[in-house]
């Protein structure tokens, strides 16, 4: 059942918005890129050749990495103090059901990572020879959206920050590298080897499956002029996010609040 939008939604993603303003989200994510383009600048003056790919590269893997871990932390320490100071039970007061107080954070928190996922694509725009540059911004702001759901679950579910933002960190490490393990799973032989390397091969398969490719989103390569695929990606975000949502609403029905 999809939850109607009403005033009280709209107003707490409001505040969700300005809870991260008041916590300095915004700070966090202006220094991580600050940081990224200082590495980028110097990596520039490093190589000898190509070297706006080089710094494009360099600048484009280490926001993704630190946006990612911050807005993450940032979800995931908001929710638990919500959960562990009662203050959900403020929200719940008004006429909020629990999943209207989930999608309510869910609005809120996706807008502030869109907006930081954005604002990590704009000093690539000064590189007027680096394609893709447009195309790389829009799938790291779908990338935002999906990490935001998973760490506004996982906060949900678990209850505490460091075993929350653990599993947040090892979920997100795995999406990136799904794929590299199953193709050296199968080229190592797992399939046909003894018992405990079917049982990882067909492991890892599973939780590739259970798990979106990130290592799709906001590709590098896009950055150095490989072939743009931002379809599938977008269709998979959309897929993950509505299946979040009903690990939610399970998790909401479940819990004493």
């Amino acid at each position: 059942m999809i939850q109607p939008i009403s005033r009280a939604v709209l107003g707490l993603a409001r505040l969700t918005v300005l809870e991260a303003r008041r916590t300095a989200v915004g700070k966090a994510v202006l220094a991580a890129i600050t940081i990224a383009v200082a590495v980028a600048l110097f990596v520039d003056r490093v190589v000898l050749t190509d070297q706006e790919r080089a710094t494009v590269v360099t600048y484009a893997v280490i926001v993704r990495l630190a946006l990612v871990l911050t807005l993450g932390l940032a979800i995931i320490a908001n929710t638990v103090r919500d959960l562990n100071e009662r203050i959900i039970d403020n929200f719940l007061a008004l006429p909020l059901t629990r999943m209207q107080y989930a999608l309510g954070k869910w609005l809120g928190w996706t807008l502030v990572a869109v907006l930081c996922a954005l604002s990590a694509g704009l000093p690539l725009m000064g590189f007027s020879n680096t394609p893709g540059r447009l195309q790389w911004a829009l799938s790291f702001a779908a990338e935002a959206v999906v990490v935001a759901s998973l760490a506004l679950v996982l906060a949900l579910a678990l209850g505490k920050i460091i075993t929350a933002m653990f599993a947040f960190c090892a979920m997100y490490l795995f999406a990136r590298v799904s794929s590299m393990l199953l193709l050296l799973s199968a080229n190592m032989g797992a399939n046909q080897g003894s018992l405990l390397d079917r049982f990882d091969a067909r492991y890892v398969e599973l939780a590739g499956y259970l798990l979106p490719r990130m290592d799709r989103f906001a590709v590098t390569a896009w950055l150095s002029g490989g072939p743009i695929r931002f379809g599938p990606e977008l269709l998979q975000a959309v897929i993950y996010i509505a299946l979040l949502g009903a690990v939610a609403r399970i998790e909401l029905r479940r819990k004493q609040f």
